[in-house]
């Protein structure tokens, strides 16, 4: 789950349950701005939110990019402290990676602005190209003839609600809770390379008023 939150300039991959086992928190400016790559940022999406290992070649599929490439990537990560080696499985002709822990913090962003605005940029970036993606698969869908799901949920959701202190923080924490509660409910098979995924991007930004 990624998760950009209300506190200060942390952002924060949340765990699959409220209370992780294992948090892994990166302050230094040049491990953050290590971020700043769209298959970086996947592979952590990846394992943190499955909680599974994967293989430098399963990661590459989902990057479109070599295995050797994805090491490189890996590598990196591990060195900043993101991923950990995993025990091999089956033959163990491929090394297997994990995430580093359950949940991943990062914190200190505030000092430094380039490497804020290079990891919210990548960010932006990986979500808008899936909403790009997304209308192009409607359009064609809708050139075709198929009708879609009375059901289908919108690409894209905006708006504004008026709510108290007591009621905002009541609001957010309610939101987070059904998150976390759907997260808990896949299987371990359900979480593998062929497994279905739902994006999704949440922000909660209280106005900004001139003092």
């Amino acid at each position: 789950m990624s998760q950009n939150t209300a506190e200060s300039d942390d952002v924060k991959i949340a765990p699959l349950t409220h209370m992780p086992a294992k948090s892994v928190t990166i302050s230094d400016p040049q491990a953050i701005r290590a971020l700043a790559h769209e298959a970086r940022l996947t592979v952590l999406e990846e394992l943190f939110a499955s909680q599974s290992t994967r293989t430098a070649t399963e990661l590459a599929s989902r990057c479109n990019l070599t295995p050797s490439a994805m090491s490189y990537h890996l590598r990196a990560l591990e060195k900043y402290g993101y991923v950990i080696r995993a025990a091999n499985e089956g033959d163990g002709r491929e090394r297997r990676w994990k995430a580093a822990g359950d949940e991943l913090v990062l914190g200190s962003l505030a000092d430094s602005a380039s490497a804020k605005n290079a990891y919210l940029n990548v960010q932006l970036n990986a979500f808008r190209d899936r909403l790009s993606a997304e209308i192009t698969r409607r359009d064609k869908e809708r050139i075709a003839g198929k009708v879609p799901d009375p059901d289908r949920a919108p690409m894209l959701t905006t708006g504004m609600v008026f709510l108290s202190e007591a009621h905002r923080k009541e609001f957010i924490a309610r939101v987070y809770d059904l998150v976390y509660e759907y997260e808990a409910k896949a299987e371990p098979e359900e979480r593998g390379v062929d497994g279905e995924r739902l994006y999704y991007m949440l922000s909660f930004l209280q106005e900004i008023r001139d003092e």
